[in-house]
């Protein structure tokens, strides 16, 4: 080998990883990139390669699993891949045709054309519909290649992943702390920078087809960080917690997640500390207010969650509006429990549950002054249920009080009066 090819990528390659003794099977278990590809990479038939997004991608996974400079390697291949020959096909000129005994010739009637343009019409109008048809009844493609898998001892602060997605789609990178946005370009190639901090960063993907309005199915990355700039961390027996932090609000499900000794099982319990304040008020038809009364929502049952092996788990909580107090606990363990504080907000506008019990009741609802469909108007029998949403107002009119119940944003209202009795109420909100 002369000093020349000592300098090419793929003897770089290949030069560290027979110094670190592995065979490119164990490199593909290890980094979920093809052994084709890999070979490609140390044989520089970069023609064999799916794309320059993907080969960069392979590169910088296939550079950190070796320890080598992943921006070298990608330099070594911008340099290479330009200076590689282009095989141009050869065109051979067809053979003369043997000159043969002259056919009749052929005679263009008007009805001809016209049939032949209708046949054409029809043909592309059925290949539109298709087309149509496939491009909005499906769901956009999103593909991450870099990292081709989870990263276990990242040390930086941010990872850049690379992928490809829908033309112009808008991608969005999702952490527990922060959402990255970018846009695609036209091939639907794009690179998003995530910022990370120490412990496991759950990064969640999608795109949103501009074209169809739909989105992608979302594609996951864990990333174990140490501390920033330090070595690799390692996952110790104790447990510990990265979200949520203490103090923390959220508008829905409360996400948890953090690190302890792999294979546990952690335990989360919730505790119902203070009631969600009223952001509503109900008055009668004759204008009288009734009274809501604001109650601490009963506990749900505790919550467990595995410790992959890794050393991380992740989970959520579907908890009502409340100031809560969440205790993280190993089982079976000697570990000290940790707790925090955390507020479910109540949710904008006005979102609730009308159930009839005991008894059939008429019916009248209205949201934002528009008539329920399918509800208003009707009898509903004992057992019925309602979805309730609105952005300002509801109108409940009920023909049997004592059988119908309400909850709205969180907070039991009881039943609406006595049986047999015509109550309605007016929910607005504050």
């Amino acid at each position: 080998m002369s000093d020349q090819d000592l300098h090419t990528l793929g003897a770089v390659l290949r030069s560290a990883r027979e110094e670190r003794g592995v065979d490119l099977a164990r490199v593909e278990r290890d980094t979920k990139i093809r052994s084709r590809y890999l070979s490609a990479l140390e044989r520089g038939a970069y023609r064999e390669l799916p794309g320059a997004v993907y080969t960069k991608g392979f590169l910088r996974n296939y550079g950190a699993y070796l320890g080598l400079d992943t921006e070298y390697l990608v330099d070594l291949y911008r340099l290479e891949s330009a200076q590689a020959p282009v095989d141009r096909p050869t065109v051979q000129t067809p053979p003369r045709p043997i000159a043969g005994r002259r056919s009749r010739a052929f005679v263009i009637t008007p009805n001809a054309v016209m049939g032949a343009l209708l046949t054409v019409g029809v043909v592309v109008f059925a290949v539109y519909l298709v087309l149509e048809l496939v491009t909005f009844a499906g769901i956009p493609g999103l593909r991450v290649t870099d990292p081709a898998g989870d990263l276990n001892g990242y040390t930086d602060e941010a990872y850049t992943f690379v992928g490809v997605t829908e033309p112009n789609s808008r991608v969005t990178a999702e952490t527990a702390s922060r959402k990255t946005e970018v846009t695609a370009d036209a091939d639907g190639n794009f690179e998003v920078t995530v910022a990370l901090r120490p412990g496991s960063n759950v990064v969640t993907l999608t795109a949103n087809d501009p074209l169809t309005g739909r989105d992608s199915e979302p594609v996951q990355r864990t990333i174990l960080v140490g501390e920033l700039g330090s070595a690799a961390p390692s996952v110790g027996e104790a447990l510990a917690l990265d979200t949520p932090e203490d103090g923390a609000s959220f508008g829905g499900a409360v996400e948890v997640g953090g690190t302890g000794p792999p294979g546990a099982t952690v335990v989360v319990t919730a505790h119902a500390t203070e009631a969600a304040s009223p952001t509503f008020r109900v008055t009668t038809l004759t204008g009288q207010n009734v009274r809501v009364r604001s109650t601490r929502p009963g506990n749900p049952d505790p919550l467990r969650l595995s410790v992959a092996d890794d050393g991380t788990f992740e989970g959520a909580l579907d908890l009502p509006p409340a100031v809560w107090r969440l205790e993280f606990a190993v089982r079976d363990g000697d570990a000290e429990p940790i707790t925090r504080d955390v507020t479910v907000e109540v949710p904008g506008g006005l979102s609730g549950v009308l159930r009839v019990q005991g008894g059939p009741s008429y019916l009248e609802v209205d949201e934002d002054q528009a008539p329920k469909r399918n509800v208003s108007g009707q009898v509903a029998q004992a057992g019925t249920t309602v979805r309730l949403e609105a952005r300002r107002e509801l109108r409940v009119r009920v023909g049997n009080a004592g059988a119908v119940r309400l909850t709205i944003n969180g907070i039991n209202l009881g039943t609406m009066g006595s049986d047999g009795t015509v109550v309605e109420w007016r929910i607005t909100r504050l």
